[in-house]
């Protein structure tokens, strides 16, 4: 994505763009990743009444990370949060989060049959076109590399066509680098959403003292991503549960269940009212 940054920073760059490749990197591509990446690949926190919808929603924003990169490590950090084995313990260090996808978030290429069918079973419902056994063996993957490859091609067509028809190659270019800065800083996110590999839980405001998830108030009101709120219901489609805690994720989500796109979801936002906001 480099070419795409150097031509937005030395041939198209004006204050507009950069306002637009702000609110791309840091609201539409950091909620789509809760959208897509963490609330449905991962916690199946929702379903689509078809696959036509589920690929719209994988396809909304340029491709960054393969769904196994971010599903399978996801569960990982859920049953060992801040603890070693989790691939995004803050307390291992910023420089730890931010190689994370590169250092510890591959796929093990020595797992059994029946521990490969486990990592298999967390991205089955994705609609990503999955490897057999004897296909990972070869490759290293659970995507099949064909699939990998086309889908990226396509997506990156598509849209690079779409904002070209829009506004030409500066807005395509200055796209296209907004996903790379999301793409990159999204690996800070757990380092500072786990308050810096320190205890720095807020009375009133994080509940959840089993971890050092805390809720932020930019990644929260960005994105949804009330993180603390995420740790005590991981499978809730909403996160935001308190009245000043915007989830443009959950919004998403209510709205295509509502437009019939959605068949079910998941809110947990009762039960954490009753269960830690009584009166």
């Amino acid at each position: 994505m480099l070419p795409f940054f150097y031509f937005f920073i030395f041939h198209f760059f004006s204050l507009g763009l950069l306002a637009f490749f702000m609110v791309y990197a840091m609201i539409i591509m950091s909620t789509h990743g809760t959208i897509w990446f963490h609330r449905y690949s991962t916690h199946r926190a929702y379903t689509f009444t078809n696959s036509f919808w589920r690929f719209i929603t994988q396809n909304l924003v340029i491709k960054t990370f393969p769904e196994e990169i971010y599903v399978i490590s996801h569960h990982v950090h859920h049953a060992k949060s801040d603890e070693p084995g989790d691939p995004y313990n803050a307390q291992a260090g910023l420089l730890y989060c931010m190689m994370s996808d590169v250092n510890h978030q591959s796929i093990a290429d020595g797992l059994t049959e029946s521990e490969y069918k486990k990592a298999f079973n967390y991205m089955r419902h994705t609609g990503v076109q999955l490897n057999n056994y004897k296909q990972y063996q070869k490759w290293g993957s659970v995507a099949t590399p064909w699939y990998t490859i086309s889908h990226w091609l396509l997506n990156w067509g598509f849209w690079y066509a779409a904002f070209f028809l829009i506004g030409g190659n500066g807005l395509a270019c200055t796209a296209f680098s907004a996903a790379m800065f999301w793409f990159v800083l999204v690996r800070a996110f757990n380092y500072t959403g786990h308050g810096k590999g320190k205890e720095n839980h807020k009375d009133g405001i994080d509940y959840d003292r089993s971890n050092l998830s805390i809720n932020q108030t930019r990644p929260g009101t960005f994105s949804g991503e009330w993180h603390n709120n995420h740790h005590l219901y991981p499978e809730s489609a909403r996160a935001g549960f308190l009245p000043y805690q915007l989830d443009l994720a959950w919004v998403y989500i209510y709205c295509m269940y509502k437009l019939g796109a959605v068949a079910t979801y998941r809110d947990d936002k009762k039960e954490f009212l009753a269960k830690y906001r009584k009166q």
